[in-house]
């Protein structure tokens, strides 16, 4: 019976030291289209991890860098800064695009035209080992609207 009791627990201790390729969901990964003299984009995705974890950076070959951009106080007012890292707690879903957590694509290679798929690369650490998560961005057309103002004097002029 101890037996039985050690392999369990060393099972699930063993499970938890393990980072596989099931720790880490990826989806709704979208970008909207360019415009011309455009440099750079956001990437909208949802994150899930099941284990903590550590978001180090994000890449792509159609850009020449990725930066993860969070809302950071400087002198006492929220400013978007770029952040090193980012710290995924075990079983929580981060929305990039939303609530001031931004994964952007720097120096843009080409334009990014609706119906476009750009790869996105993702490293992470979990359980002390380096993960490469990789995604597909669909772009999206870009929509000019104002009516989310909730000012009715702002007109949309589409």
């Amino acid at each position: 019976m101890w037996r039985n009791l050690f392999c369990a627990a060393s099972l699930l201790l063993a499970g938890n030291a393990w980072a596989g390729a099931n720790d880490v969901m990826v989806d709704k990964v979208w970008m909207r289209e360019s415009v011309p003299g455009q440099t750079s984009s956001t990437v909208q995705m949802n994150l899930y991890v099941t284990k903590a974890a550590r978001l180090l950076s994000v890449s792509s070959p159609a850009a020449e860098s990725g930066e993860i951009q969070g809302v950071v106080m400087r002198r006492g007012k929220p400013q978007t800064g770029v952040v090193d890292s980012m710290k995924l707690a075990a079983h929580s879903t981060t929305l990039f695009g939303t609530r001031g957590i931004y994964l952007t694509l720097v120096g843009l290679k080409q334009p990014l035209n609706v119906g476009d798929r750009i790869p996105i690369i993702l490293i992470m650490e979990m359980a002390g080992k380096k993960l490469t998560v990789n995604a597909e961005a669909e772009v999206k057309a870009l929509e000019l609207s104002y009516q989310h103002y909730n000012n009715p004097t702002v007109k949309d002029h589409r």
